[in-house]
């Protein structure tokens, strides 16, 4: 699973300083509205405010069905501008972390299973690309595909994110027969041969689930 976390390294905030940040883009620091404990809520539009971005590609490979590693690459944009951030990789399985570029933040660097950054600045990006094991066969002999719990959190409060997610596979030994959470307002599907693209605005925490029949 992958979450982004948010770690503030400042004095606890109340909400009303959290609703000015909210309410003021020229802000530095996270001073944003409390939203949700962690329950998902799609949007059906996108937010007037500045929502961080992630670009999640997926590529599953003819040998990722005897291995169940697949390759994940990353880009995150209009990351909060804070103190430090951490990325954080819950994956049972992983390998080859690595940070490929980052943008108008001092320092990120990898340690164990997390990125962490420090001044993270506004406008900032980062790309990273990691290996995981999250593609499991099932007993019918048929494939499911897991990625998640994405979340944008501070403190105990969830954040209006967006998510992209886009999984590239061979089309002439899979074909999607199944996403969760079904499509809905803020949560948009789009399936091809050997391409599956998700376009989720939410907050909340998001798990993602693709079912894959064999050919």
């Amino acid at each position: 699973m992958c979450s982004l976390s948010v770690q503030l390294q400042a004095a606890e905030l109340t909400k009303e300083q959290l609703e000015a940040w909210f309410n003021d883009d020229t802000r530095l620091h996270p001073h944003e509205f409390v939203s949700n404990e962690g329950e998902l809520e799609f949007l059906s539009s996108p937010p007037k405010k500045r929502t961080p971005n992630l670009q999640n590609k997926v590529f599953i490979k003819e040998d990722s069905l005897k291995t169940g590693w697949v390759q994940i690459n990353q880009c995150y944009d209009e990351l909060d501008p804070i103190e430090a951030v951490e990325v954080v990789y819950r994956y049972r399985e992983m390998r080859g972390l690595k940070v490929q570029s980052f943008k108008n933040i001092d320092k990120a660097v990898v340690q164990g299973q997390s990125v962490q950054l420090d001044n993270v600045q506004k406008g900032a990006e980062l790309c990273v690309a990691i290996e995981a094991r999250i593609l499991i066969r099932n007993k019918n002999g048929q494939y499911q595909f897991r990625n998640g719990p994405f979340q944008r959190r501070f403190l105990d409060s969830y954040f209006p994110m967006h998510v992209q997610l886009d999984v590239q596979f061979p089309e002439n030994l899979l074909v999607v027969s199944s996403v969760t959470p079904d499509v809905a307002p803020g949560f948009k599907v789009t399936k091809e041969k050997n391409r599956l693209q998700i376009d989720a605005w939410f907050k909340g925490k998001l798990l993602i689930e693709v079912n894959f029949k064999t050919l």
